[in-house]
């Protein structure tokens, strides 16, 4: 009869350390500023996530001052950036000593304390979980447009998506290389400033207004999003855009719905979507700022050279997010599964596992290119330590292998927008009776993802796979967010029951069916595997009885399958052999025996 066994001890997981950093996100807020940049006053804004090449983008500032005031941002790191309010009189006022000219109109009372309103989001075209088309590139340039200089001085930057409508763009500086007062300015393609962005493209500049005509280069940071409303992570958010209807400063306070409702004031930030007004302008909030379903504001100008702050109308886009609340933005993802060699979801010693990932494209119209040179592939996966490599099954597109250097799986390869890909490959469980104290064998890929666009922006970070996304079990819900997206759904590692199942048979025989004193004979002891698991360290121990002496060499050969004869000790009667036996398999002992011619032994 066959022995049946089991064990069920200890649970053991592989934690994957992602190679840079899981997911990629935005968030937002706002900023008190107490005073202007010219009086130290930055102020250092601590970010919930962590990001590779952040796009910041500031404004618009709330209005407690009756002065021309704008946003500007400095010292920018993975978790924290500085933010400021900069005013134009007062930024070229200090090239004039104590006396601003006549129409520099400074304050001569201290500053009163403002609010900016902020987004940062990782660098890269994405889509929100819902499908939501958005992109967001930092632009070097020097290109300056004022009515001091060049009045249509522009960059032209095309879009990484295809938008079916002309997606709101929002816009900000974001370094401060040099201290005199600049902000950004947008329009269309054209050097037809009064035009829109369209859906293919935009005019980026840095603007002086009527202040000045040249600028140290700076970086701009830009996002551009379909307009629409929806959810991220929960959290409620709307994009728009109004035409040329925001009047100047002093003319008008617009009222403009944000798309949504919300349940306490969200986070708006608005941008100019045209500069048909030759003095140069940006977005002020005005009135009673931000409300639960619309915003005020109106178009702010340097009053540096004159006092005016009339004139033309201009567009404004927006975006709308709860206050102070993350988003998650999606590129690559990829399901992960494991079956075993029986298909009974019990892995043990010595069976194979086939892991099967499909890694899918959420963009329609974005894909991920085969960066050959980024030292990180497309795709990997550390393999757990209670497993080796056995083999690479298949791969439908790209190159698919084993680093065995870093003991990974490594997948290098393009996915197509829209795309999928399906990969195989096959580990085996150690023999090893360490598995027995096992609960399950765990382990999970990542996906590195390149989300740059060249066309856009290139010489940044591109080519290189440096956003990951971990994969998923889409069978388990561990209840643990092992991405920070808030999420317990999506980012299952990949695991299997462990176990040590055997069904052992022992049987021995006599050569002889009968014996005489002084007769010699052979026992022979068959001992089998039926699996599904492999048995190491098996201990079979057998003890002559009365009368009977080992009468050579006892010895130990695997007969069927695989296997391994290990250590044997024959001590007096005693005999003790450890063998290792895979599933379907079989060893045979053969021991030499004497009958003693002495009656008085038995």
């Amino acid at each position: 009869m066959g022995d049946f066994k089991r064990a069920l001890l200890c649970m053991v997981l592989l934690l994957v350390t992602p190679l840079v950093s899981a997911t990629a996100f935005f968030e937002t807020g706002e900023a008190p500023v107490n005073t202007t940049i010219n009086n130290g006053g930055w102020t250092t804004v601590n970010l919930q996530k962590n990001y590779i090449n952040p796009v910041v983008i500031a404004g618009p500032v709330s209005h407690n001052n009756s002065n021309s005031l704008s946003s500007r941002v400095q010292n920018i790191t993975s978790n924290s950036f500085q933010i400021g309010m900069q005013s134009p009189c007062e930024s070229f006022n200090r090239y004039s000593g104590t006396t601003p000219p006549p129409a520099n109109t400074c304050p001569s009372s201290a500053w009163e304390s403002e609010t900016i309103q902020w987004i940062v989001i990782e660098q890269g075209t994405w889509v929100f979980p819902d499908g939501t088309k958005i992109e967001a590139y930092n632009h070097v340039t020097n290109t300056l447009r004022s009515k001091a200089g060049n009045g249509n001085a522009r960059d032209l930057i095309n879009f990484s998506h295809s938008y079916t409508a002309a997606p709101a763009v929002i816009h900000n500086v974001s370094s401060f290389n040099e201290a005199d007062w600049v902000t950004t300015s947008v329009w269309g393609p054209t050097t037809s400033r009064g035009t829109l962005p369209s859906t293919t493209s935009f005019s980026l500049a840095l603007e002086g207004g009527e202040a000045e005509n040249l600028h140290a280069t700076e970086t701009i940071g830009w996002m551009a999003i379909e307009r629409t409303s929806g959810t991220n992570l929960g959290n409620t958010y709307a994009a728009g855009r109004v035409g040329r209807t925001v009047d100047r400063h002093n003319d008008e306070c617009q009222n403009i719905s944000n798309g949504a409702t919300y349940s306490s004031t969200p986070n708006i930030i608005a941008k100019h979507n045209t500069i048909g007004g030759g003095d140069g302008a940006w977005v002020r909030l005005c009135g009673s700022e931000i409300g639960n379903s619309s915003f005020n504001v109106h178009m702010d100008e340097d009053q540096v050279t004159d006092v005016d702050r009339t004139g033309v109308d201009e567009a404004v886009a927006w975006f709308a997010f709860e206050s102070g609340a993350f988003g998650l933005l999606e590129f690559l993802t990829a399901d992960k599964t494991v079956t075993d060699e029986d298909s009974d979801g019990i892995s043990g010693p010595g069976e194979l596992l086939t892991y099967s990932v499909v890694i899918t494209n959420q963009q329609d119209d974005f894909a991920q290119s085969n960066n050959a040179a980024s030292t990180n592939p497309e795709f990997t996966d550390l393999l757990d330590g209670n497993v080796s490599f056995d083999s690479v099954i298949s791969a439908s597109s790209g190159s698919l292998t084993y680093n065995s250097s870093l003991n990974r799986i490594e997948w290098q390869g393009s996915v197509p927008a829209s795309g999928t890909v399906n990969l195989q490959y096959r580990v085996l469980v150690n023999e090893d009776m360490a598995i027995c104290s096992l609960s399950n064998i765990s382990n999970q890929g990542q996906l590195n993802m390149d989300p740059i666009a060249d066309a856009v922006e290139s010489g940044d970070v591109d080519n290189l796979n440096y956003i990951v996304e971990l994969t998923d079990d889409p069978s388990r819900n561990d209840g643990a967010d092992s991405d920070g997206d808030s999420l317990t759904d999506d980012d299952d590692a990949t695991v299997i029951s462990a176990d040590c199942l055997a069904d052992i048979a022992v049987s021995k025989s006599d050569a002889s069916a009968n014996y005489q004193p002084d007769q010699s004979s052979t026992y022979t002891i068959v001992i089998s595997n039926s699996g599904p698991h492999s048995v190491i360290g098996i201990q079979v121990a057998d003890t002559l009885p009365n009368g009977l002496s080992f009468n050579g060499p006892v010895t130990c050969s695997i007969t069927t399958g695989t296997g391994s004869c290990g250590g044997q000790s024959v001590s007096g009667q005693d005999y003790n052999q450890s063998i290792n036996l895979s599933d379907d398999s079989e060893a045979t002992i053969t021991i030499p025996v004497l009958y003693s011619a002495e009656p008085t032994d038995y």
